[in-house]
């Protein structure tokens, strides 16, 4: 593919230095990997699959306009023939646990300095943590992390992390919140509204904040009983000090429930159209 040939010289806005130590760290891996770039990003090659970063702004509204709060990081694969996969994370389980953990590093690395290379730096990355990886490998990459960051340059209330926990990976989810913690981080709970335990894994994880399922928030648009629920319990949790995110804002509609929410992190195709360049 043409967006992975590899140019000569180095990306604009990316450190050379940066580059050179992450390659380092990559080659001394279990399974070791190597970064590659053109004009403008660095991407990845694992077992065969191209690996990108995206970003989409996340906003909050200050006097009726958008303006950005942070990014947050999304993992693209691409075949060698240009097909996309969706980029769940059954992608890194189906390896050895060695490999796996490899590859969760590779990504980590290739997300954040991705993040120095394209935004602004000044707003904070979001990174999220499936609950499947949680289950398995995500408390093997903290310390990685943390040595990352210094390496980086980047200091750890820049980079904040969104954990889907399930009920199965509750009891994981609260060792890593603290983990996390430990290291500095802002951590947050993804996916609310999905699971019939989000209250009580709310009281026990106790996030700096929440993002709203887009699911659930598809459904208050369309059933009148379920915006109601919404627009009494989600100003409650609110008021009781956890920032609200809602995500995939698309219409009008969204976003002026979303508000009636009282919520601080907005996200989607509307919100992204509405900011003013970066």
């Amino acid at each position: 593919m043409k967006r992975f040939k590899q140019s000569k010289g180095f990306p604009a806005g990316f450190n050379p230095q940066q580059l050179s130590g992450c390659q380092q760290l990559l080659a001394a891996l279990p399974y070791p990997a190597q970064l590659h770039w053109n004009e403008r990003e660095v991407f990845a090659c694992f077992d065969g699959w191209w690996l990108t970063s995206e970003f989409f702004p996340v906003a909050s509204f200050y006097d009726a306009a958008p303006q950005r709060a942070h990014y947050a990081a999304r993992l693209r694969i691409h075949g060698r023939f240009g097909q996309n996969l969706p980029a769940n994370w059954l992608f890194a389980l189906n390896y050895g646990e060695s490999k796996t953990v490899s590859l969760l590093k590779l990504i980590r690395v290739l997300h954040l300095l991705n993040h120095l290379g394209r935004n602004d730096v000044a707003l904070p990355l979001r990174i999220d943590l499936d609950p499947r990886i949680c289950h398995a490998f995500s408390d093997r990459i903290i310390d990685f992390t943390t040595a990352l960051l210094a390496q980086l340059g980047l200091a750890s209330q820049q980079v904040m992390f969104l954990l889907f926990i399930n009920q199965p990976t509750s009891e994981l989810g609260v060792a890593l919140v603290r983990r996390y913690r430990e290291q500095g981080h802002l951590v947050g709970l993804g996916g609310f509204g999905d699971s019939g335990h989000d209250l009580s894994r709310l009281w026990r994880l106790e996030p700096d904040f929440v993002c709203l399922s887009p699911r659930f928030m598809r459904r208050a648009v369309m059933y009148p009983q379920v915006r109601d629920q919404l627009l009494a319990l989600m100003p409650q949790l609110v008021a009781q000090g956890f920032a609200l995110g809602v995500e995939e804002i698309v219409c009008d509609n969204m976003l002026a429930m979303a508000q009636q929410m009282q919520a601080r992190y907005y996200a989607g195709q509307l919100v992204s159209q509405r900011l003013v360049p970066a």
